[in-house]
This record gives C-alpha cells, structure tokens and sequence, in this order.
C-alpha cells in the first residue's frame, strides 16, 4: 500500500492508497483485519536526510521510529533476504532507519538536524503509524521509500504544510502565487517519473523476496499501467 493515490497508480494495480495521518492508519487497520495478509509492503516518497542520498535513491527500512521514540523493526529473515536482493538486483538503496513525522520537514536546517539525532536516511508522515497498525494486528511489513527531495533541498512553501490530501489544484494555486519558487517545484516535478521507475523495481523485488516466505499476490509483479 501508499499513502497517496498517486503513489499508489505509479507503483502498479495491487498497490491500495490508505492516505495520512491518523485516519489512514485506522483505515489500514481495518482493512487488515478483513483481509489478513501476511504481509504488508508500505511504499511511498520520502524526504531524504542522509546527505549522500539523491533523488530516486531507495530506503529500505530497518527500523522505524516516531516522533516520540517508539520503533519497530521488520521481520530480520525477510529484511535480509530483500537486502540481498536489492543488492544485487535493484536501483541504489540503503538499509537504514526511517523517521515518521507529523508535519512535512520542509528545510535543509531541519533534514540536518533529524539526521544528526536519529541516524534516519529519509523521512515521511506514515511509515510508524502503518507499520504499528500492522504489528497490533498481527501482520508482518516491510517498507521501502525512495527519495524525492534529498537533504540539501528546502520544499516549496505550499508543500511545508502538505497534510497528505488530495488538493492538487491547492497546491498549483499556491505555486502560481510563488514565481520565485517555480525552479525548485520544477525539480520536484522532473524527479518524480526517475524515482517512480526506482520505487517500481525495488518494490517488484522486494514483493518477490516475500513472497518466496509467504504468499502475495503476482499483480504487484506485472509493469505499471501506462501513464
């Protein structure tokens, strides 16, 4: 699953968007205890903190960790299997950990400091909430994110208070009103399609290492619909 409908489309048709924050997490919640999967593979776009990582660059998670401290880790055999074959196999990743916040950490100051405290390569607003969701209902995961705006970037203004809807057409009227910002959302745009084909491949891997352990569906395996 993705956070977002758009991450969702780009990955391929098994891929469920759950949306952000607290509501998303209960929704995940729910629609594990109908469906029971074995596992859940969290996918999605982070900000990168690690400062060696650039856009389109994989994170695939050891450990996650919230803004109070909690973390948890995916399954160890399963963690380094996909590890193995990432290596050998996908696009540029590290394993490491990845830090879940509420807010959207908008500038390079910021991405600084978050990795000098917790050691965290990327950072997003779902990955801890989903992944408890799937520990409290008994289900292993897995997460993978690639990075879409690395450490030395500072986000646009209309996406520092980004809360994971839909409103795009919000978003274009804020960086209508920003011509000064216009180069940095243009490199957000030209990033997207290079990571996408990164989370795609990485996510077919990973989705393949799993299901060698336990059963996942094959349509996660098939390309993207064309877009």
């Amino acid at each position: 699953m993705a956070p977002t409908a758009r991450e969702a489309r780009a990955i391929g048709r098994a891929c469920r968007p759950v949306g952000s924050g607290e509501a998303a997490s209960e929704k995940l919640a729910a629609l594990l205890r109908e469906q029971r999967p074995d596992t859940l593979l969290i996918l999605g776009l982070c900000g990168g903190l690690d400062p060696s990582l650039a856009t389109g660059d994989l994170i695939l998670a050891r450990e996650v960790i919230d803004e109070a401290g909690e973390a948890l880790q995916p399954p160890p055999t399963t963690l380094a299997s996909a590890r193995r074959a990432l290596r050998n196999e996908g696009p540029n990743f590290v394993s490491s950990r990845l830090l879940t916040m509420r807010e959207p950490v908008a500038t390079r100051e910021a991405k600084r400091d978050l990795w000098n405290i917790h050691g965290a390569a990327g950072v997003d607003m779902e990955t801890a909430g989903f992944a408890r969701a799937a520990t409290e209902q008994g289900v292993d995961w897995m997460a993978l994110r690639v990075v879409i705006d690395p450490a030395g970037a500072t986000l646009p203004a209309a996406l520092q208070k980004w809360d994971g809807d839909e409103d795009e057409g919000a978003i274009v009227r804020g960086i209508v009103k920003r011509p000064k910002e216009w180069l940095a959302y243009g490199r957000l745009a030209a990033g997207l399609r290079p990571a996408f084909r990164a989370l795609r491949a990485g996510a077919r891997i990973v989705a393949r290492v799993s299901r060698d352990t336990v059963p996942l569906g094959d349509d996660l395996l098939a390309p993207a619909p064309p877009r």
